[in-house]
Order: C-alpha cells, then sequence, then structure tokens
C-alpha cells in the first residue's frame, strides 16, 4: 500500500509539472505584438532604452523607403508577407528577424547598412508576426522552412548574389534553414544572438524568468513540447544544422548577453570547427550589437561580404 501512495504521489508531481511546462510553452508560443520604437518615449521603456532617439529615428526613415508588400505561401499553407526595397542588382539580403519583435525594430541601421551599399534588402515578417499568418510561435522549427520559401522567392524575383541575416530567433531560423540545404546558392550567412536550440534557451528562460529548476521541468517540458509542437521544437538542434550548413558564416554577439546560455555563440561556431569569423561587441546586450557599436558591425560585414 505505500508504494502504492508513493506511485500515486510521484505520477501527481509528474502530472502537475507537466500542466505548468505545457502552459508556460504555449504561452511563449503565443504571438505578441511588438514594442512600437518610432516613438523615443516608448522605446525608452524597452530593452533598447539606451538607443532609444537612435532606434526611433532609425525607424522612421526606413518607413521613409520606398518599399513594395511582397508574399509567399508557407509549406503548411500559411500567407507570408515581406517588405522588399530593390537594390542595384549585384547582391541581396534577407533579414530574419527575432521572437515577437519586427524587421524594423531588429534592423534599424542594418538595413540601412545594405541599402547604401546597393543591396535589395527584403525585409520578412516571421509567421505569427506583422502581416505573416500563424498562430504559435515555434522558434524556427517550423519558421526555417517559410525562410527556404523566402530564399525561392528571391531567386525568382531579384538578380544578383544572395545572403541571409537573422537576428535572435532569426539568427537560429537561418542556421536551421541553412543545415538543410538550399536548392539555391546562398552566398553566406549573418548569425546574430542565435541560441543553440529551442530547448536550451526555453530551459534557460525557465531558470532565469520563472525561477524553475531544471530537474524535472525541463525533460517533462521536453515531452510537452513534443506533443505541442512535433519533436524538432523539442529535440531540434541549430549546433546539429550549423555543422551541416555550406555557406560560411559570420557569427555575432554581445558580451552582456544575458537573455542566452552562456557561450551559445561560441558553441555554434566550435560545431563548426572554429572556421567562420566572431565578432563579441564589448557592453551589448542581446541583440543590440549594431546599436551599441554600428562602426565595429559595419567592418565585419565589410570584410566578409567582400
Amino acid at each position: 500500500m505505500l508504494i502504492l501512495y508513493i506511485f500515486a504521489a510521484v505520477l501527481g508531481v509528474c502530472l502537475l509539472v507537466f500542466a505548468v511546462t505545457y502552459i508556460l510553452l504555449k504561452l511563449n508560443m503565443r504571438p505578441g505584438r511588438p514594442p512600437e520604437l518610432a516613438d523615443p518615449a516608448a522605446a525608452a521603456r524597452t530593452r533598447w532604452a539606451s538607443y532609444a532617439g537612435t532606434v526611433s529615428r532609425l525607424i522612421l526613415e526606413l518607413r521613409g523607403m520606398p518599399w513594395e508588400d511582397v508574399y509567399t505561401t508557407s509549406s503548411d499553407g500559411l500567407s507570408l508577407h515581406a517588405r522588399l526595397l530593390r537594390g542595384r542588382g549585384g547582391d541581396n539580403v534577407i533579414l530574419v528577424h527575432g521572437y515577437r519583435s519586427s524587421g524594423e525594430n531588429d534592423f534599424a541601421g542594418i538595413a540601412q547598412y545594405y541599402m547604401a551599399r546597393g543591396f535589395g534588402v527584403l525585409l520578412i515578417d516571421q509567421r505569427a508576426h506583422g502581416r505573416s499568418e500563424g498562430r504559435e510561435i515555434c522558434f524556427g522549427t517550423r519558421e526555417r522552412e517559410d525562410v527556404r520559401r523566402w530564399v525561392d522567392f528571391a531567386r525568382a524575383n531579384l538578380q544578383g548574389r544572395l545572403w541571409l541575416h537573422g537576428v535572435s530567433m532569426g539568427a537560429a531560423t537561418v542556421l536551421m534553414a541553412a543545415g538543410e540545404g538550399f536548392d539555391t546558392r546562398v552566398e553566406g550567412i549573418v548569425t546574430d544572438s542565435s541560441f543553440t536550440s529551442p530547448r536550451d534557451v526555453l530551459a534557460y528562460q525557465m531558470t532565469r524568468q520563472y525561477h524553475l529548476p531544471q530537474f524535472p521541468f525541463v525533460p517533462i517540458g521536453t515531452l510537452a513540447g513534443m506533443l505541442i509542437a512535433g519533436r524538432d521544437f523539442a529535440c531540434g538542434s541549430v549546433l546539429r544544422a550549423a555543422e551541416s550548413a555550406r555557406e560560411p558564416v559570420l557569427f555575432v554577439c554581445g558580451a552582456e548577453d544575458r537573455s542566452l546560455p552562456p557561450g551559445s555563440t561560441e558553441k555554434l561556431r566550435e560545431a563548426r570547427g572554429g572556421r567562420d569569423p566572431m565578432l563579441v561587441v564589448p557592453g551589448a546586450k542581446h541583440a543590440l550589437c549594431w546599436l551599441q557599436d554600428p562602426e565595429g558591425y559595419a567592418r565585419a560585414l565589410d570584410g566578409f561580404m567582400k
């Protein structure tokens, strides 16, 4: 009888942990409205606060550009939106933003860098963001197929070389897409503030944000993730994808990034044998490397894309 009581208690705890992790995962997969950084007062209340005036000016500048609205369709039938600014025909770049953010927020300044050099710029809305359809954010596991659709779109509609540049979840997304190989040539990838796997970053945030112990929440959360969004969501590895990617990669990270497990970018680079360049920006927090040091970032891009 005692064994039965113990078994029932353990089962009850496991079910409770499963319920908590399931709810937390579903909450983290819900779309969220990105902050309106064009307003300096609003920007001052966000993680962009140290750069509020600069980022507001850059976003207003982007909004004044002659963008075209373009669309493609995801492998599961969603309408995906992007804004296209045509370049001078030599190079093109697909910019992939991060979690609950937007292209203009994450690429304010970076987009202008590319425009000034004559690049065509495809500024996409990730699924469940902006004007793209979708009801859940999948931390790159489904978004990687969307990037592949945008690569096909670019090849069909734009002339010249093609590059990919992702920030935060967008960085992980482009690496996961590259890990499967592209049907057309991609010159290279810039990955800024990428995590090593959805599981790793969610486990880290459970500990950091919700103060939950990794055991038993992470193993049970892995099971919950598989039930919610499939095996790739729980077991997908950006490390494996990075190792498999054929394209050269420029790794970028902030020295003061506390939103990712320590050493994430270094692990990604090591997975590729340490052969790719890496820029670590002193003083930069998560996904704010350009705003912290635009000159250093621009030099790294110039050297990588020459």
